[in-house]
């Protein structure tokens, strides 16, 4: 299956000498309508990923991923395999928090001032320590704190660590510096007897921590931020279970962050944080590690919300017990590819076509997923440029009135630029190789999803800047001329392309 995002009906039959290859290979093909004229390239995958459930419902492989993918160890905790960061499609790294990600949702920032000091040492904060030469440090552990109210605010009065097996390697309680205003024990389950004779403070914590915890250890937990700004500690790898799923009611979009309870009784099927007297930190870094282990298992898009009464596609053919390759960029491959499928990420339409091209001859593959994605990325740079959008909408302007002018023999239609042809013949010698290395009797089935939706809604901010008001370098005012002019971006935008051929 081959995705062409950007190309149009309206550019196929303008130019067809630029699509030779792609007409000799898969044949006339048929017109379709996009999702939205204004739609971005995720909201086109995602209907073209979403497959409608059975009226039955899903499969219990889908239904309950957790019953196969997590075998119950004694103490509720998950799969027990040798390498438990390392089981599925993507390493455990691929999921840990990019520095965008950490600085975004709060995580305290190693600086260094230019005298070489770091304002972090000066409030107590430490750095984790790379593992000395020579030994193995822990791949990743889970961890959770427990804090009370001081006098200067909330402060650690208990920390739990866990391996990927569950195993306790941490549980201490801590006193705090500052005098306790609230235990918090609702929530902590901190009280006052539990402290009366702990004599552990943070300092000591810490050094433990980097005992046990080195640079290259992953650590994992559930809104981790709170955790080690309470430990003052500083750690560049975390995978964070509040971001690595998605909140079960509000989609990817959403600025909220499920519960950890949440997230455990829906995906391991198991109830945490009922006790009255409070929450227990090792069970809730259990759970973290529980959940971040039957990720890495199932691969990215496990956790993902897709539309209501649909399942990804993906998941499908898997359940159907079909291979599948998807290559494409990591974000997609984020989204949609799953455990047992194969993720290949590329770069670049060239480095899709090299690894699609090994990918269909293997006998084992039943579904090969590959994205060309130059002609869009065309597209989305025409649009930021305020002169050339100004030049498609006067071009555009003169062909809409040429073809309402009287009629002529010679029969009229748009230039192509240099870059934009150089794009097309890129795309049409791919398609061409790509065929040519599929074997006999494959299906391929190639379809562009939208058009150039990136000038839609380009169109469209101008329009609403200029009706507020704001000056603007492309347009100087709205106009009627204007809106038709958005309406045939519009429609060739919505009107796409599906090919269907079987190579014999």
């Amino acid at each position: 299956m081959l995705h062409i995002p950007g190309l149009d009906a309206a550019l196929y039959m303008a130019h067809p000498g630029s699509f030779r290859s792609l007409s000799e290979c898969c044949g006339v093909p048929r017109a379709a309508a996009a999702v939205s004229p204004f739609a971005t390239t995720a909201q086109t995958l995602e209907a073209i990923f979403s497959c409608p459930k059975t009226q039955a419902g899903t499969s219990q492989n889908v239904n309950q991923p957790w019953k196969k993918s997590l075998k119950r160890r004694k103490g509720g905790i998950g799969d027990s395999q040798g390498d438990s960061t390392s089981g599925g499609a993507f390493p455990a790294s691929y999921y840990t928090l990019t520095a965008q990600q950490m600085h975004e949702n709060g995580y305290p920032k190693y600086e260094v001032e230019e005298d070489g000091s770091s304002p972090q040492n000066k409030l107590g904060f430490i750095r984790t320590r790379p593992a000395a030469a020579g030994a193995k440090p822990r791949e990743m552990v889970a961890i959770d704190c427990e804090m009370c109210s001081t006098s200067l605010g909330l402060e650690l009065t208990r920390v739990s660590m866990v391996d990927p097996l569950g195993n306790v390697i941490l549980d201490k309680l801590v006193k705090p510096k500052n005098e306790i205003t609230n235990y918090n024990t609702r929530f902590s389950g901190i009280t006052a007897s539990m402290l009366l004779h702990v004599t552990t403070t943070l300092g000591d914590i810490q050094e433990e921590i980097l005992e046990l915890v080195s640079a290259e250890t992953i650590l994992v937990g559930h809104s981790v931020e709170s955790d080690l700004i309470a430990l003052k500690v500083y750690h560049p790898l975390v995978i964070d279970t509040a971001l690595l799923y998605q909140h079960p009611g509000k989609g990817s979009s959403s600025v909220y962050k499920p519960a950890l309870r949440t997230l455990t009784a829906r995906f391991l099927r198991r109830r945490i944080q009922e006790n009255k007297n409070g929450h227990d930190s090792i069970e809730d870094a259990r759970a973290a590690m529980d959940l971040t282990l039957l990720k890495i298992k199932n691969g990215p898009a496990f956790g993902k919300r897709m539309k209501p009464h649909t399942e990804n596609l993906i998941q499908v053919l898997t359940d159907h017990e079909r291979r599948c390759t998807l290559i494409d960029s990591r974000t997609v491959l984020h989204h949609y590819a799953v455990s047992s499928c194969n993720a290949v990420i590329t770069n670049s339409d060239r480095e899709s076509l090299a690894k699609a091209e090994k990918e269909v001859k293997k006998d084992s593959i039943d579904f090969v997923w590959v994205q060309f994605s130059d002609l869009h990325s065309y597209h989305e740079e025409e649009a930021r440029s305020s002169e050339a959008m100004a030049v498609r909408v006067a071009e555009t302007l003169a062909f809409m009135t040429c073809k309402k002018g009287p009629k002529t023999t010679t029969k009229i239609k748009p230039v192509l630029s240099q870059k934009l042809q150089a794009v097309l013949t890129d795309l049409d010698n791919h398609i061409k190789r790509l065929y040519e290395a599929l074997p006999l009797n494959s299906l391929m089935i190639a379809f562009s999803g939208h058009g150039d939706t990136p000038g839609v809604r380009q169109l469209q901010e101008l329009k609403w800047k200029s009706l507020q008001g704001l000056k603007q370098a492309s347009l100087q005012r709205w106009t009627q001329h204007n809106e038709a002019v958005l309406e045939e971006f519009a429609a060739r935008a919505e009107t796409t392309l599906a090919f269907v051929c079987a190579k014999t």
